[in-house]
């Protein structure tokens, strides 16, 4: 082979294509048994501190580490001298090739052919593993086996051939964000003590105003999870200007993705406006609320409910047609994971056709397919200028999006927040008696030119609670990466606490001025891993209110002896009798899947006081019908299984070359799904 130097590599590992970078830096060292010698303490030398990875010497200089390298290798002390490599150029943990090569041939092949292999690169048998299996080792004459394995793989009879490494492993110990801050915001925990003003020094918010208890208990969902959220997950903020370079929205430099403009079409979303007379000023608001949901963790201790959580920011700043149907579907191009709205209509208006179906289209089609949450403001300033209460509007009566309203610190419902039927949940904020929430803020700097990042205690509204939600959502995902949308509901609809009273609820559990209760976010992350670890989930993902159930992806499916229909209309009503004189319980969406329990007049009933009309269901071929599924075979030598459609999941399975699968379902980006909670990627299959 020739003697290039490898700097980087990539090769199949343990059937996915792993992309690793040498240290420029580091270089690894294992001695002869009992040759390793005394540590020397070199003031002038280039050579810095030395860790020990377990029988490996790691050694760090700034300079020349190829050199040293080439002169530790002649060392007859030295069995093996290796670079260090970093995977995907994440230099923050150091991967030693420790010599040893696990290599498959396939399956038959000569063994004349196979030993002809190993001499060829100068490789040593240490074990035979089994049939065409073996484990060997390089030898002084042999490549570096980075090089070795790229050979290896290369050649038509290896079916597998990968690299042993050492490394260190990631303990599961989890700190919980902290800082000066963090105790003034109530909502993730709200303890019933007083709390310090932000703004005020020395001032205080006193016990009078807080009720233990009365938080969102994302603290406690932090602990059950022992982690802050997944920075596999985005967020799309839709509002009006966002200040990126305030330290809780630009994290570590990544938190921000496409940043959009969907009044202008480019990429300024900065908070800035003109004033009518000239003078400029800045909007504050999408700068606070990208913080409530996913405000990085930082020295001042002010977060985010999902800190790890990427945010795309959506300047909308001008309300019209093209604006918001553009915000929307750049959420959904870009890879959005949920999407959270605290804008509304200076008067109540209908949304048109246009804005309601795309609304539709995005929480349908997110997610590669498992639906988008939506969380939408319900609203504030009750009662309106006329006195008279006012119910929510435009964006917040979408069925399909969660409209969320507002209590407060001391679990009373905040008075100023518009209610309505379709209130999904409530979320802690400001009102009545109750104290601000602390999140980020944005004002114009002394200077008048640029722009100063500074902290607030006096934010509130709906439109504080609805990005709460949102971060708690992403908790929900961190927890079930492949939870659907409708399951997303149940979850958060059916794991609420019913604050204000058992009169503020009907039958169904329903207030329309709290939804089904106070989001909690410890119960939702709980019920969404629960969920995760059940082995009865059907594959078909129906779409019904907060709180009840007809048969979605999160139950077991219907006996065999009952129906099933699916939804043929846009919407469909599903109310409390067989007749459009009875209300309305819920509400359902094309292609949901029922059962179908009895047939009345014109009328199926599909749960206790649910019924929908005939006229828009189609009866199933038969009950527990199956969804349309594919064939394929592995053509990679080992396929890893994963619990989500991303190399980020955890394997939970491995498939050999040739093994035969059940497609149910594929993503957006080549993965697909051949069981529950089980992934592998497209292009190591071949449907046949």
């Amino acid at each position: 082979m020739a003697s290039k130097k490898v700097n980087q590599a990539s090769f199949s590992y343990g059937g996915t294509q792993i992309n690793f970078t040498k240290s420029k830096t580091q270089a690894a060292v294992r001695y002869m048994p009992g040759m390793k010698p005394a540590s020397k303490n070199k003031s002038n030398s280039k050579e810095e501190d030395q860790e020990q990875l377990r029988d490996f010497q790691i050694l760090n200089m700034k300079t020349g580490i190829d050199d040293k390298l080439d002169e530790l290798r002649g060392n007859p002390d030295v069995s093996v001298g290796t670079h260090v490599w970093h995977i995907d150029g994440e230099d923050d943990t150091p991967f030693v090739p420790t010599g040893y090569l696990y290599v498959e041939f396939l399956p038959g092949t000569d063994n004349n052919l196979e030993l002809a292999l190993f001499d060829e690169l100068n490789l040593n048998i240490r074990e035979v593993v089994g049939p065409d299996a073996y484990r060997v080792c390089t030898t002084p004459e042999s490549p570096n086996p980075i090089k070795c394995v790229m050979f290896l793989q290369k050649n038509k009879i290896v079916a597998v051939a990968e690299p042993e490494f050492v490394t260190r492993p990631v303990t599961n110990w989890f700190a919980a964000p902290a800082g000066r801050f963090i105790s003034t915001q109530w909502h993730l925990e709200n303890t019933g003590a007083q709390i310090p003003v932000i703004e005020l020094d020395n001032s205080i918010y006193s016990s009078m105003h807080f009720k233990r208890g009365a938080d969102a208990k994302v603290k406690e969902a932090w602990a059950f999870l022992q982690s802050v959220g997944s920075s596999n997950l985005k967020i799309a903020i839709i509002d009006t200007g966002f200040d990126t370079s305030h330290p809780q929205l630009r994290g570590d430099g990544t938190k921000i993705r496409n940043a959009f403009n969907a009044v202008n079409r480019g990429s300024d979303v900065s908070p800035w406006f003109q004033a009518q007379d000239g003078s400029m000023g800045v909007f504050s608001h999408g700068t606070s609320c990208a913080s409530v949901a996913a405000g990085a963790v930082d020295s001042q201790g002010v977060v985010g409910a999902a800190p790890n959580s990427r945010l795309i920011p959506i300047k909308l700043d001008v309300l019209s047609d093209d604006a918001i149907v553009k915000a929307f579907e750049h959420a959904l191009l870009n890879g959005a994971d949920i999407i959270t709205c605290s804008l509304g209509f200076p008067k109540p208006v209908p949304l048109s056709t246009w804005v309601s179906n795309t609304i539709s289209k995005v929480a349908r089609q997110g997610r590669n397919g498992l639906g988008m949450p939506i969380f939408i403001a319900a609203g504030n300033a009750n009662p309106a200028s006329n006195n008279e209460p006012r119910p929510i509007s435009d964006f917040a009566t979408h069925p399909e999006v969660m409209c969320i309203t507002a209590s407060n610190s001391l679990d009373e419902q905040s008075s100023y927040s518009f209610y309505g039927a379709n209130a999904f949940m409530c979320a802690p904020t400001n009102g009545n008696s109750g104290v601000g929430i602390t999140t980020a803020t944005v004002t114009v700097a002394a200077d008048g030119r640029t722009l100063a990042h500074e902290y607030t205690s006096n934010f509130g509204g709906t439109s504080s609670a609805t990005p709460l939600a949102a971060g708690i959502c992403a908790l929900v995902i961190t927890a079930n990466p492949n939870i659907t949308l409708q399951q997303i509901r149940n979850v958060l609809g059916s794991t609420t606490d019913k604050i204000g009273g058992s009169g503020y609820y009907d039958s169904r559990g329903h207030s329309e001025k709290l939804g089904y209760g106070r989001i909690n976010a410890l119960c939702a992350v709980q019920a969404a891993r629960q969920l995760a670890g059940s082995a009865t989930t059907n594959t078909d993902d129906n779409t019904n209110s907060g709180g009840t159930d007809t048969g979605d992806g999160d139950t077991p499916p219907p006996a065999s002896n009952v129906l099933r229909g699916k939804v043929t209309n846009t919407f469909l009503n599903v109310r409390s009798g067989p007749s459009t004189a009875n209300a309305i319980v819920a509400k359902l969406n094309q292609g949901d899947i029922v059962p179908l329990l009895e047939k009345l007049t014109g009328w199926w009933r599909i749960g206790d006081g649910q019924f929908v009309s005939a006229d828009y269901i189609t009866v199933l071929p038969s009950a527990g019908a199956p969804v349309a599924t594919r064939k394929a075979k592995v053509i990679n030598p080992t396929l890893n299984v994963r619990n989500s459609p991303s190399t980020a999941g955890a394997k939970v399975g491995e498939l050999k070359l040739g093994d035969i699968i059940t497609i149910y379902q594929t993503s957006a980006d080549g993965w697909h799904r051949i069981g529950n909670n089980m992934w592998v990627l497209g292009k190591y299959v071949q449907e046949v």
